[in-house]
């Protein structure tokens, strides 16, 4: 018998009370809309199985933690969303829940009626559970697609409000522009040979009119020698400690060295000194509209709730949540 555990798939709340559990307590409220302390201890329930069923035994205790302490704030945007959708009218067809049925179907192998309640059953729902989630899922997308929408897709004028909502997450570190000439240690020679002559090369580039490219291009060992020693910029924590210490202390300008590492004498030319800095929306504006990861969904998504929450009624009775 083909299985399908549906929970993964669907959206694991029901928020309209039946009039038994109106007599009970309400957990959270948002708006008009409730989650009931049984309710909650549902929700709850499902995920700890569904965490049982899929998570590795060792990594079960502390996702079963994450889940409990972030239920509330997963209900309230479910919550928030469906007061959304209402707002803004959107509704799922009969013909488009059938649709994303067959499509459900299709996804787990299931061809018959048969296996599909016999799935049902085994992950503990109902077909009437089963349709009410479903079109819950459906709505949530719904309102995703209306709101949540591509980068790519967005006005500039979008692109600059979510800039301006993430910026930190665009700011470039400290930097130096850097050129270097690196005297490598002799495996089988003679070390204090090299250690005078990286001396000797420190002395010459500090001399007035020095080039420190050409000086690179002819006394250097390191593969830099063919771009005259130019190693580019280089943000601050990227270099050993030792160097970095040194550069980023150092005005722009200044010759350093040679700093000893376990390999090398190195003498660097501090070229420019670039401070921590946020770059101009104009400058990130194609990587903006460009960037479609998790991660930047995330950041949307929550900075969307965040919008929604901040205009709604919210009640938390921390005295309803179950002691778990």
């Amino acid at each position: 018998m083909k299985k399908i555990i549906l929970s993964t798939a669907l959206a694991l709340t029901a928020v309209t009370a039946s009039g038994a559990e109106l007599l009970e307590g309400i957990v959270v409220r948002v708006g008009d809309r409730i989650i009931t302390r049984t309710q909650y201890e549902r929700r709850l329930r499902d995920t700890y199985n569904e965490i049982e069923r899929t998570a590795p035994a060792d990594q079960r205790a502390a996702l079963r933690e994450d889940a409990r302490k972030t239920l509330v704030n997963e209900l309230i945007s479910e919550l928030l969303i469906k007061d959304r959708a209402d707002r803004l009218a959107i509704t799922v067809t009969d013909a488009e829940l059938k649709e994303s049925v067959n499509r459900l179907k299709q996804q787990y192998g299931i061809t018959t009626d048969q296996q599909f309640e016999d799935s049902l059953r085994s992950s503990g729902l109902t077909r009437a559970e089963m349709e009410a989630r479903l079109r819950d899922t459906l709505i949530t997308n719904k309102v995703f697609g209306k709101e949540l929408r591509s980068r790519e897709q967005l006005s500039d004028a979008e692109l600059r409000d979510r800039y301006n909502r993430e910026k930190d997450s665009f700011r470039l570190p400290e930097r130096a522009h850097l050129r270097e000439i690196v005297v490598l240690k002799p495996e089988n020679g003679n070390v204090e040979e090299a250690r005078t002559r990286a001396s000797e090369i420190v002395e010459a580039a500090r001399k007035p009119g020095t080039d420190f490219a050409n000086l690179a291009s002819t006394m250097s060992e390191s593969g830099t020698k063919d771009k005259g020693g130019d190693l580019g910029e280089v943000a601050k924590g990227d270099l050993v400690a030792d160097l970095d210490k040194a550069v980023f202390n150092a005005p722009a300008g200044s010759i350093l060295g040679p700093i000893e590492t376990r390999s090398a004498w190195h003498v660097m030319k501090v070229e420019q000194r670039l401070p921590s800095e946020v770059p101009a929306f104009e400058s990130v504006k194609d990587k903006l509209r460009q960037d479609a990861s998790e991660e930047t969904f995330q950041r949307d998504y929550k900075a969307y709730i965040e919008s929604l929450r901040k205009d709604a009624f919210v009640q938390i009775n921390e005295n309803m949540i179950p002691a778990v």
